[in-house]
């Protein structure tokens, strides 16, 4: 067996929360739901397994099947090498660390993938009663039409926005994929009217480089920022804030950075749609933030990292 030989996430999660509440399980098994972590799990003899439902559709299932190949090699053995961060939750964390798995697998939209290929001997006879349950009442637990408080329970899902060490790690690759994204052509001029208006009128004098980031619509200048009187860093806000609405396209989204740079008279301005490019040396935006652009953009305006923000 290999992990796209399972069934799909939703209906192997709720066939096993229905056999946790029923006597169904073979004589000897258990099952039950941790509904702070929605952890569903089941242990038979020596074998063991485990599956968390996490937002955004996705899934994780791990466990050990007794007489597996996993048992020569257990000691060895990563079942998250090569696993998306956010499948990596604090809950499978927790698990491993006590009781190490002989397999792992995933579930995205594109289906069960797994790191432990060839690893899953034995697993099908593990799960497969907890595909046995009465489809009448799978049927009512996935619609929420039962009063049993654990399948209610069972209805929600794990944010990885709530999984400490998950977000950092997810943020950090974020931010590496952004470093080497490059920027989809839109067309801005590097020296739009309204900010070449604002520097004849404003007329500040000075040489200097203005960088902001964008969260969630509201742009924050960056902890280095050049000093500027009082009124020129307003104007020019309020500038920027234009200037970001008005280059934001109803496909293609708003920029998320951008710096202003006035050099030997002239001024000019970078922006950065998708990507962390070499002139940011800030702090990268938060999951939130890239988030809720994404969330403005049209599915092809999405860079490939965008896939990696939690549901």
């Amino acid at each position: 067996m290999e992990a796209d030989d399972l069934a799909s996430a939703d209906d192997l999660w709720w066939s096993w929360a229905v056999l946790a509440t029923g006597d169904r399980l073979p004589e000897g098994a258990e099952a039950g739901l941790d509904t702070d972590e929605h952890v569903l799990s089941y242990s038979y003899g020596g074998s063991w397994a485990r599956m968390q439902r996490i937002g955004g559709g996705r899934a994780v299932i791990w466990g050990a099947a007794s007489g597996s190949v996993r048992d020569a090699i257990s000691a060895h053995l990563d079942v998250l090498e090569g696993a998306p961060d956010w499948a990596s939750s604090n809950a499978v964390w927790r698990s491993i660390r006590t009781t190490k798995p002989g397999f792992l697998a995933w579930y995205s939209r594109d289906g069960w993938d797994t790191s432990t290929t060839g690893m899953f001997d034995g697993v099908v006879d593990l799960l497969s009663p907890l595909l046995r349950a009465d489809p009448h009442l799978v049927a009512a637990a996935r619609d929420g039409e039962t009063e049993n408080p654990v399948l209610l329970a069972a209805q929600g899902v794990a944010h990885v926005s709530a999984q400490g060490a998950i977000r950092k790690r997810l943020r950090s690759q974020i931010h590496r994929q952004m470093r080497d994204t490059v920027e989809r052509e839109r067309g801005l001029p590097e020296r739009p009217t309204l900010l070449a208006r604002w520097y004849r009128v404003s007329d500040p004098g000075i040489s200097f480089q203005h960088t902001v980031l964008v969260n969630q619509g509201d742009l924050q200048p960056l902890d280095d920022a050049p000093w500027l009187p009082e009124a020129l860093q307003v104007s020019l806000g309020n500038i920027l804030r234009e200037l970001h609405r008005a280059e934001a396209g109803d496909e293609s989204g708003a920029w998320i950075t951008a710096q202003v740079r006035v050099a030997s008279g002239r001024i000019t301005i970078a922006r950065a749609f998708d990507s962390l490019p070499s002139w940011y040396s800030g702090k990268g935006p938060t999951l939130r933030a890239l988030n809720w652009e994404m969330q403005q953009r049209s599915a092809a305006w999405r860079p490939a990292w965008a896939t990696l923000l939690p549901g």
